[in-house]
């Protein structure tokens, strides 16, 4: 039994290790810099064939596939406006950023105003992407899937941590230690961040308002849980290194999970 909680807990760590890490920039990037930050904008303008006859939703999920908008899919009612002029607007936001686009005749052509999410802004979004949410773009919902496992596990290891601690309080080693401390400092805050964040991603779920606006915070408690994180994982990597027996599988559960997430977020911001 022992033996197999321990496993449960360096394995939920390195499958989603990469997810980790994510949580622990999205923490300090809301103390060194301001993830809503604005990134690039730009404004053009192209041909468009106007299908005559076309519902403004017709039109709308023609023009994300022009403009290759698969991550703002499925086109919510919202996203679907008109101006003063009668003119269809479509105003797509999705993880990269925000497409505003005004649908123009005589001739056809797309107005684009196209405004590029900043790098802590495209992260932010990731780590707040779960199973609740719905993406007609295959690699957003791999990745919620994902993300919603991780968040998961991310509990699992903390009461499997726990467990470990009651059945190995007299365990040394510096890096050991240094762990064990740092995840005992980290737990109030853990427990926070993980309760508000599983109410936040299922509304369905009781709330936890005070809690939630804690989450959302910016500034120390952040970037506080977003060191802890960092520490836990680079200290939990050497743990782990440190057992034989666990290394191969362990290596390759490790490249295997990291590639598979890694390759998720660079090729959606791609």
């Amino acid at each position: 039994m022992k033996d197999w909680i321990a496993r449960i807990h360096v394995y939920a760590g390195l499958l989603t290790l990469a997810n980790v890490l994510l949580y622990a920039v999205v923490g300090l990037s809301a103390w060194l810099q301001a993830p809503g930050a604005v990134g690039e904008h730009a404004t053009w303008e192209q041909p468009f064939d106007l299908p005559a006859g076309a519902t403004d939703r017709m039109v709308g999920d023609r023009v994300v596939d022009v403009l290759g908008l698969s991550l703002a899919t499925p086109v919510h009612d919202f996203a679907i406006q008109h101006d003063a002029q009668h003119r269809l607007v479509l105003d797509f936001y999705h993880a990269n950023g925000r497409h505003r686009v005004t649908v123009l005749q005589d001739p056809g052509r797309l107005h684009v105003e196209r405004t590029r999410a900043g790098i802590w802004r495209y992260l932010s979004t990731l780590h707040v992407t779960t199973a609740a949410f719905r993406s007609g773009d295959w690699r957003m919902q791999l990745w919620a899937w994902w993300n919603e496992f991780a968040m998961w596990s991310l509990a699992a290891m903390a009461l499997s941590g726990l467990w470990i601690w009651l059945r190995r309080r007299g365990a040394g080693g510096t890096m050991r230690r240094v762990h064990r401390y740092t995840a005992w400092i980290a737990l109030a805050l853990l427990a926070i961040y993980e309760a508000s964040a599983i109410q936040m991603a299922h509304r369905t779920w009781p709330a936890l308002a005070g809690l939630n606006r804690l989450h959302r915070m910016h500034g120390a408690l952040p970037a506080a849980m977003g060191a802890a994180l960092l520490l836990l994982a680079s200290t939990g990597v050497y743990l782990w290194w440190r057992m034989p027996r666990e290394r191969r599988t362990g290596a390759l559960v490790l490249t295997t999970a990291s590639l598979f997430a890694a390759g998720l977020i660079i090729w959606m911001r791609a």
